[in-house]
């Protein structure tokens, strides 16, 4: 924790993480990833019955929000135990699944997933009074957000993928296509529920899991697999263009 603090400020200006709404955003991005994302999820969403890549991408954004408003809570250590009744409650209807719950598309994983969910809170709730490091908890769970989420919903680089979405948007001949008739398939193919670029990228910078499933779908096949990194890094070139 020590040597995080040490050049916690530092790496947070480096990724464009500057002021407290910036921090809280990421805090909360690493709480997701820490509780959720790397998780038995990951074994849920390979098997038959879990979650597919739209289920994942609109359920770790609405996540990410209620994750906000747990650490914005005076009484934080409460308000972690709630977001892990959150994250365990088993009748629950995830984001992006058609009203499906944790019991179904957990199923075969719920014991490991448990296990974690209630393991890695713990956890954090003892890093949350450490008293070597100032605010070890943000100095932790941002670092877990830069490790592994640096162009989630809720981090700086999150606008940079919804530019890009734009930019495919516009052009089907665009190079991050990646050839062939990629980028004309993925546009013949929108939904008609799409909503306009506009009101699309208002909904993608502030409420992915807002939008209907069969867009999130479209979003998860075509668009975010050219317009965010790893995929896009090589054909995007430098950052932000």
């Amino acid at each position: 924790m020590i040597g995080l603090q040490q050049r916690h400020g530092e790496r947070c200006k480096e990724a464009g993480i500057v002021g407290s709404d910036a921090l809280v955003n990421a805090m909360a991005v690493g709480l997701v990833i820490e509780l959720w994302r790397n998780s038995p999820v990951e074994d849920m969403h390979s098997s038959r019955r879990g979650p597919d890549d739209a289920a994942i991408f609109a359920e770790s954004t609405a996540l990410q929000d209620r994750a906000v408003r747990a650490l914005r809570d005076e009484n934080r250590a409460t308000a972690l135990i709630d977001f892990e009744r959150h994250l365990l409650d088993r009748t629950r209807s995830w984001a992006g699944t058609g009203g499906k719950t944790l019991k179904e598309l957990g199923y075969g994983h719920l014991g490991t997933y448990t296990r974690h969910v209630k393991d890695h809170t713990n956890s954090l709730l003892s890093i949350d009074k450490h008293t070597c490091v100032d605010s070890p908890l943000q100095v932790y769970l941002v670092n877990r957000a830069r490790a592994f989420g640096q162009d989630h919903k809720g981090m700086p680089g999150w606008s940079v993928v919804v530019e890009r979405i734009g930019v495919l948007l516009a052009d089907p001949a665009h190079r991050a296509w990646g050839g062939g008739d990629r980028g004309k398939r993925a546009l013949a193919e929108m939904p008609p529920a799409t909503p306009p670029i506009d009101k699309l990228t208002k909904a993608l910078l502030s409420a992915p899991f807002t939008l209907p499933r069969e867009v999130l779908a479209w979003l998860s096949n075509h668009l975010l697999f050219c317009a965010a990194p790893p995929y896009g890094t090589s054909d995007w070139g430098t950052r932000g263009e």
